[in-house]
């Protein structure tokens, strides 16, 4: 109630100032107030929607923004400023009074300072449909006693009343500038980014086999940000350099919550792994990061320029481990449990150099362009040994040792490009090389891969109505030997044909060596001065091709696993078309296509028959068009503004040596491949807009907006808390679910500029 009174004072000032500088536009060129120009304009409106979605769709209606009926700011822009420039104070915002708000103040002295404040809110609504027997009490999730039947979850209350789970995020950052020389800038700023809310948490207890619920993590988290930098600058060279601390303050160290299956309500939970009656899950920890940059570049003889840049960063974290369960009296009892160490001494740093030049030394038109980066990741962390552990609370004790492993590595890229231009303002063609290297530390599977690549381009302007631009970039990616057991075998004394956590004919998309190619067309076409074409396209093809050593020797197949290949494509084209000077049109349509081709397998028993293909493609169409008409020249325009996406899924999997094998016909559900029903949605939003000029300065617009959503997903369409007593580990769930959603906002807005 407050903010809505306090929105109701904001836009009764706006208004009386709205009428106030209308009134003093009709007897002055130039808007002043009290002395000061006054620059800008303000709008603020009214809206109402006539169809408004109900509580559960707001889940996807409001899911970034806030949409309220009655008074809004659509925006606010105003700079004071002295006759002479010498002094100036600028305020800007939009949405106040709402969970979106924006507002900005600046004031500055010509060319001797600046300072300045921002605020901006932004909230992201995860579901309005959640339901939960679950009581919040801070961090933890308390259940009634005797627990809810499993049954009865699926008419368990919305939680909180209402069934939304969202966060909020509020941003403050104030900042100072000085210049006290012509060549010198030094500034300062401080940010603060606090988050506030919940969202949905998944919790396990006991593992395999055991149960979980989705429960709701509450959301107290601060970010801390400050920065100071220097920028000194020559008509030669030019030099900057600053220091940026980053802390993280997170007020909750862990959440816990009650498990639904102890003491079990009814014979549907399973035995395995619900001894926890807890179960107690750590969260990010407080940390902070300190980082030092430089930069600067310089002229040259011979029409050269070099730039460069080198960022060094350190990032600490010591929180206190969380001891390995809460629920039983096994630490006590068992030394092996006992933490190694209080706590992990994180340091990670990370060193990142920038280098390119460009140049153009000969008397012919080409330009050379030469780019040098390196980026070096060190982990020195302390590596603790732990002797023992629990999973998820469950009674049994999984022995070690186990070793936290560190994943440092080096990158470096490098690339050289000529470019002639071969006609002037005609023809233009390039040429060039490049070069990806990563050194990893012997916990990666590839511990040094080189990625050569090429590339080819034409710009073609052959007339004033015709620009075309091609680009053909191949590149090729390999590495050392692939050692699936990598990790394991830096940790644990592996006895020989040990095949560890993954299958040996695993390959990561990332380390596997690959061949690429890539296309780019971008044409423009201008056959009359008011018309124009522009078409566009893209085609990818990457080919995780087979490498590497197999573990033991084995070599059925000679097939990988993992990614084996990626085709993307786009095309599409923009039209804008302008008959008159008071009639204007575009439109455009574009169309993505990636699609991914995925192999596993079933590890125990290893048999051919138990492969599997997942053939994944995803597209999205997207259609847009906007129109500009003046009725009446200088008094009435016409706006419309309309765009339509639809977006396909679809997931085809197989098994290709399945057919009258005794293992697969033998095999249970989670062990052969299925194929799945497709994934659908698409979301239209139409806008139109009267808009009439008053006077020069006074602007009415009446407007219009349609919009929805809808979707098919078969994952969550048909969501309930429970599933039934057939589903592995018998979870429970939020039964939240994005809602299909038909809106209509109808608004007036009056927008009046300062000039």
């Amino acid at each position: 109630m407050r903010e809505a009174r306090t929105a109701r004072l904001l836009f009764a000032a706006l208004v009386v100032l709205t009428g106030v500088g209308a009134a003093s536009a009709q007897t002055k060129t130039d808007t002043q107030i009290a002395g000061w120009n006054v620059r800008g304009y303000v709008e603020p409106g009214l809206r109402f929607l006539p169809e408004d979605p109900s509580r559960s769709q707001d889940g996807k209606f409001q899911e970034y923004r806030d949409i309220n009926q009655g008074l809004y700011l659509e925006g606010l822009k105003l700079r004071f400023f002295r006759p002479d420039e010498s002094y100036s104070f600028e305020i800007s915002g939009k949405d106040w009074g709402l969970h979106t708000q924006e507002f900005h103040l600046l004031g500055e002295r010509l060319g001797q300072w600046q300072v300045g404040f921002d605020w901006d809110q932004m909230r992201h609504i995860y579901t309005t449909t959640a339901q939960s027997f679950y009581t919040q009490f801070d961090n933890v999730l308390v259940l009634p006693k005797p627990r809810p039947p499993l049954e009865s979850w699926n008419n368990a209350p919305l939680w909180e009343g209402d069934g939304q789970i969202s966060q909020q995020w509020y941003t403050g950052r104030v900042f100072f500038k000085l210049s006290p020389t012509a060549n010198l800038d030094l500034s300062a700023e401080y940010t603060r980014l606090h988050k506030d809310g919940a969202r949905p948490f998944g919790m396990a207890f006991g593992s395999p086999g055991g149960s979980f619920a989705e429960i709701i993590q509450p959301l107290d988290q601060t970010t801390h940000d400050f920065r100071l930098r220097g920028t000194w600058a020559k008509e030669q060279f030019q030099l900057q350099w600053g220091y940026t601390a980053s802390v993280f303050v997170n007020e909750y160290d862990w959440v816990r919550a009650d498990n639904p299956c102890n003491p079990a309500p009814s014979g549907i939970c399973t035995a395995v792994g619900n001894t926890a009656q807890f179960g107690t899950s750590s969260l990010p920890p407080n940390n902070q990061a300190h980082t030092f940059n430089i930069a600067g570049g310089i002229n040259l003889p011979m029409r050269t320029r070099i730039n460069s840049s080198f960022t060094y960063q350190i990032r600490l974290q010591n929180q206190d481990f969380e001891q390995q369960t809460y629920s039983n009296s096994l630490v006590l009892s068992n030394p092996s449990l006992v933490l190694p160490q209080k706590g992990l001494n994180g340091n990670v740093q990370t060193a990142l150099f920038n280098f390119d030049a460009s140049s153009r030394p000969l008397p012919v038109p080409v330009t050379f362009s030469l780019k040098y980066r390196l980026y070096n990741l060190m982990d020195v962390s302390d590596t603790p040994t732990f002797s023992a552990f629990i999973i998820n609370d469950q009674n049994a004790i999984s022995q070690g040792p186990e070793k936290a492993g560190r994943y440092d590595f080096l990158r470096q890229n490098a690339s050289l490009d000529g470019r002639w231009q071969a006609v002037p303002s005609k023809l233009a063609l390039t040429l060039g090389v490049g070069w990806e290297g990563w050194d990893r530390n012997q916990n990666w599977e590839v511990t040094h891969s080189d990625e050569a690549s090429a590339k080819a381009a034409v710009d073609y302007t052959p007339n004033d109505w015709l620009l075309v631009r091609a680009a053909y970039v191949p590149s090729f990616r390999r590495g050392d030997a692939y050692n699936t057991n990598a990790f394991l075998k830096n940790n644990a004394d592996d006895p020989p044909g040990f095949q560890g956590a993954q299958n040996f004919r695993m390959r990561k998309f990332n380390e596997a060596d690959r061949n690429r190619q890539m296309v780019t067309l971008t044409t423009q076409v201008t056959p009359i001065e008011r018309l124009s074409f522009s078409p566009s396209g893209s085609y990818k093809f990457d080919e995780y091709i087979a490498s590497g050593m197999y573990q033991n020797g084995n070599t059925r197949n000679q097939v990988t696993m993992g990614l084996q290949e990626v085709v993307g494509w786009s095309a599409g084209m923009d039209v804008n078309w302008a008959p008159t000077d008071r009639f204007s049109f575009s439109t455009g349509y574009m169309h993505e296509s990636n699609f991914q081709k995925q192999r596993a397998s079933v590890r125990n028993p290893d048999d051919p028959s138990l492969d599997w293909i997942s053939n994944s493609t995803d597209t999205n169409d997207t259609f847009f068009a906007s129109m500009k008409a003046t009725i009446l020249p200088q008094k009435l325009d016409f706006l419309f503004n309309g765009s339509y996406t639809y977006a396909t899924s679809r997931v085809e999997q197989y098994s290709p040596n399945a057919t009258g094998s005794a293992v697969y016909s033998a095999a249970g559900p989670n062990a052969v491949a299925y194929r799945w029903p497709a994934f659908e949605d698409a979301y239209a939003r139409l806008e139109g807009a009267l808009q009439y000029h008053f006077t020069k300065s006074l602007t009415g617009k009446l407007f219009y907006v349609y919009e929805s959503f809808t979707k098919h997903d078969w994952q969550t369409d048909t969501s309930q808390p429970f599933l039934g007593p057939g589903v592995a580990g018998t979870p429970v769930f939020l039964g939240n679910d994005q809602k299909n959603y038909w809106a209509q906002i109808v608004g007036l807005t009056l927008k009046y500029k300062f000039e």
